[in-house]
């Protein structure tokens, strides 16, 4: 009888024991899965086709966040020093003229369904693309060399795949490397749509997940406008042991304003905020003091600058390029840096519009203004503006250099402007310029910046975040885009010309020839006055492990959270 109790009584404990081992091991596992939870400001949807524009097939087409997941995958693509490196080409060659370029493919690429992947596919879908899908946005609309100078792909075998432009130009690699925007990088199979293999098909419903990307969107678990939720799924990265992705689900949040989205990210609701909509920089300070955030931040080759109504007093001829030359020596940029960027930015005296640490530009535009204020107020007298009254406002000829119109925007993505602007009317004012900041909303700003309502505004370029040719863009608007005015120009329009001849070059040498004429013409005529260079940066909950940051803030998909790790 003792021996029966006991015999139940090991059972029984061995059974406990059992019970206990596979809670643990479920623990383990609930543990072990990796969920990344980030914030975003917009395109929040899901379910419709990359390589069809959104203002032409409103319902059905259109890039999302979620295909940076379920479909990005290019043939190059750009480190995080802006450097060409290979992804789904593992090799590539430009000819001479820079207008074609030979790709050449892994072996074992495959979409989600496991069709794999071959040259002929990726013809169609360029084709498909450029001649049909974002036709009008690529050549009207935003006119993209890309897609003005495309001419036609080919196949010459399953593994190699040739596109040939009818115009070479030296940035065409680096703008390949770039484009996911332009549907580009997000390839669907030519057998998802109806007809198949037909260009202009639309794509079925149910193949809508279809992608090269490691993630589909669980639409039980998302919401339209709200939520998307990804998983991970097997893939080529997979298999081929190529930036394997960690993250088993990756959670993406809708929050419009920035400032939500720093609080959720200190209630820990989310995990991370996505740099397309980076926290604002005046919440930083802060975030700096919280032991469960941590701010990740490299460097930047961006610049802002001040720009000047360069056609029209008192901006305008010889006196207006000494007032603008003034304007650059009376700057104290390291003030600006840490007044209004708490120190994420560094004084743009280096250069006049793209900075020098940019790679690809020539050490000739490493030229620039240091803060003096006694050569500042010697041009301003040169140019004959003297304060005759005692008012504090200098004038000539009976016209103060008051009540300038200063535009800015109240965008929150831009939140930045707000600072600095007040800081650099604060110190024009110490050498007799009276600007008056006027705050638009975005479309208003825009429309007023176009058409050349102001006095004073502050931009800036992409810096890594785009091809070099398209970053001078500002100087050509009137030609290639028909805007009324351009960022600025010289008085004989060799500005306007030289650009365009950067821009279509398929000579390096001549490109950056060209690149030393126009920073010279920038920095003698004073043509736009920079301010700083920001620091990139990205917040996140300390339990994120393994990030590194991307080229440029505005390509944010090159970050790769996807190769993240959290730790619960």
């Amino acid at each position: 009888m003792k021996s029966i109790i006991k015999r139940k009584t090991m059972c029984i404990a061995g059974l406990l024991v059992l019970f206990a081992l596979l809670c643990a091991g479920m623990q383990m596992a609930m543990a072990a899965e990796q969920t990344l939870t980030m914030s975003i400001g917009g395109r929040a949807s899901f379910g419709t086709d990359p390589t069809l524009d959104s203002a032409i097939w409103p319902d059905i087409g259109g890039l999302q966040e979620h295909h940076h997941y379920t479909h990005f995958s290019p043939l190059i693509t750009l480190d995080s020093n802006s450097n060409i490196i290979p992804w789904m080409a593992e090799a590539y060659e430009v000819s001479d003229d820079y207008k074609t370029i030979t790709f050449h493919l892994r072996k074992g690429v495959k979409f989600a369904d496991g069709t794999p992947l071959n040259a002929s596919i990726l013809k169609f879908n360029f084709d498909r693309v450029e001649m049909y899908g974002m036709e009008d946005f690529g050549k009207n609309r935003t006119k993209q060399n890309l897609f003005l100078y495309y001419g036609s792909s080919e196949a010459p075998d399953e593994y190699t795949f040739k596109i040939h432009f009818t115009t070479g130009w030296v940035d065409m690699p680096f703008e390949l490397a770039l484009n996911s925007v332009y549907g580009l990088s997000a390839f669907i199979s030519p057998q998802d749509v109806n007809p198949v293999w037909d260009i202009k098909g639309m794509l079925k419903p149910e193949k809508k997940y279809n992608g090269l990307g490691a993630y589909y969107v669980e639409e039980n678990e998302s919401t339209p406008k709200e939520k998307v939720v990804l998983k991970k799924r097997n893939s080529w990265r997979d298999d081929l042991s190529f930036h394997k992705p960690v993250l088993d689900k990756i959670v993406l949040t809708y929050i419009a304003d920035p400032q939500t989205a720093v609080m959720a990210l200190e209630k820990g609701d989310i995990d991370f905020i996505c740099r397309g909509w980076n926290a604002p920089l005046d919440t930083l300070p802060n975030l700096e003091k919280n032991p469960d955030v941590i701010i990740k931040t490299g460097s930047e080759v961006r610049t802002y600058f001040l720009n000047v109504a360069h056609w029209k007093e008192p901006f305008n001829g010889t006196d207006g390029i000494l007032l603008r030359k003034a304007i650059c020596y009376a700057l104290n940029r390291t003030d600006l840096s840490e007044g209004a960027f708490s120190g994420y930015a560094l004084p743009a005296t280096d250069c006049m519009d793209q900075s020098p640490k940019r790679p690809d530009v020539p050490e000739c535009c490493g030229k620039g203004y240091d803060y003096d204020l006694d050569k500042a107020k010697q041009l301003l007298a040169e140019a004959g503006w003297n304060d005759t009254d005692g008012d504090g406002i200098l004038d000539k000829n009976g016209k103060a250099l008051k009540n300038l119109d200063f535009v800015t925007t109240s965008d929150p993505s831009l939140s930045w402007q707000r600072d600095l602007s007040v800081l650099v009317q604060s110190q024009l004012k110490r050498i007799g310029i009276d600007a008056k900041i006027r705050t638009l909303e975005w479309g208003d700003y825009k429309k007023n910046t176009n058409e050349g309502g102001f006095d004073l505004k502050i931009g800036y370029n992409m810096g890594n975040g785009i091809a070099l040719s398209n970053d001078l863009n500002g100087y050509n608007l009137k030609s290639r885009r028909g805007s009324k005015v351009n960022l600025y120009e010289n008085q004989n329009g060799t500005l306007e010309k030289i650009t365009d001849i950067t821009q279509k070059t398929a000579n390096k040498e001549e490109r950056d020839k060209c690149m030393c004429q126009i920073c010279n013409i920038l920095y003698e005529e004073a043509g736009v006055i920079p301010l700083v260079h920001p620091a990139m940066y990205a917040v996140m909950n300390r339990k994120v492990n393994g990030f590194e940051l991307g080229p440029s803030e505005t390509f944010y998909y090159l970050d790769h959270v996807d190769e993240c790790r959290v730790e619960n």
